[in-house]
């Protein structure tokens, strides 16, 4: 393959790439630790003692679980590929720490672009949702979701939407609505952050709902949500989508019309 070639990379090329890759993540990560981090805090064979090391780094608990939050937040962008680093954090913020104490780490890192991200991928790709206190969660909950909605990877936005589909607050029905109308616009991601993208594995989204076809936009999965829920309104909006769909939306959206003429939300 020459320079100019416009095929897909070969796999020397991908792994050139995926060391790339490496480095700008690691050296990352290392920007937002103390001085004296080892290097082989990258390196999952050191198990345990990658803990204790982070501990010993930043000992203060809240300052701690802020940094891991940044740490997430300096990762890769797909959310679905984890580096050792991360890995090790993102369990740890599990069970290392209470979770209010969590919580009041995310209020701390939610003004930061780093804490935003990192915040983004824990509450809602490792479920951190579930570890903070309900009060806390339902009003972060909405902060990230918003946030994550635009996010220019379209798995990431998948995600986000599956979260959505089991959480019960008030926030949750007109945040749906203001998807399905086409609300939200993913952001356009700098290059650098773009050659990232796609490294491991195929870039169409897929879905954990067995129901939904592969690569099921934002907006149809959206209007079979709200029609789980009974949000029968949305009928017209629905057979609109319908006429220009793509096949994997048009099935989403023939189940939400399914669902809504039924006349009630199957359990799930």
């Amino acid at each position: 393959m020459t320079a100019d070639s416009k095929g897909p990379p070969g796999p020397e090329e991908l792994a050139r790439r995926r060391a790339r890759l490496w480095d700008r993540v690691v050296e990352a990560q290392a920007a937002l630790l103390p001085a004296g981090a080892p290097s082989w805090l990258w390196d999952p064979e050191h198990a345990a003692a990658r803990q204790t090391a982070l501990e010993g780094l930043v000992p203060d608990p809240l300052e701690r679980a802020a940094t891991c939050l940044r740490l997430l937040g300096a990762a890769h962008p797909e959310w679905h590929v984890g580096l050792p680093l991360d890995r090790l954090v993102e369990p740890y913020l599990h069970d290392g720490f209470p979770g209010g104490l969590v919580a009041r780490a995310i209020d701390d890192a939610l003004g930061e672009p780093l804490g935003l991200a990192g915040a983004a991928r824990w509450l809602i790709h490792t479920r951190g949702v579930e570890h903070v206190p309900p009060h806390d969660a339902a009003r972060q909950a909405e902060i990230v979701a918003r946030w994550s909605l635009e996010h220019p990877v379209p798995r990431n936005r998948t995600e986000t939407l599956e979260l959505l589909a089991d959480v019960r607050s008030p926030f949750v029905v007109p945040l749906l609505h203001e998807v399905l109308a086409g609300g939200f616009t993913p952001r356009e991601a700098p290059p650098d952050v773009r050659e990232l993208f796609h490294l491991f594995g195929d870039p169409e989204t897929f879905h954990l709902d067995d129901d939904l076809v592969r690569g099921t936009g934002d907006r149809a999965y959206a209007a079979l949500l709200l029609a789980r829920r009974g949000e029968r309104g949305i009928r017209p909006r629905v057979r609109e989508m319908m006429d220009v769909a793509n096949t994997a939306d048009f099935h989403a959206l023939a189940l939400a019309l399914e669902v809504l003429e039924a006349g009630a939300p199957p359990a799930r």
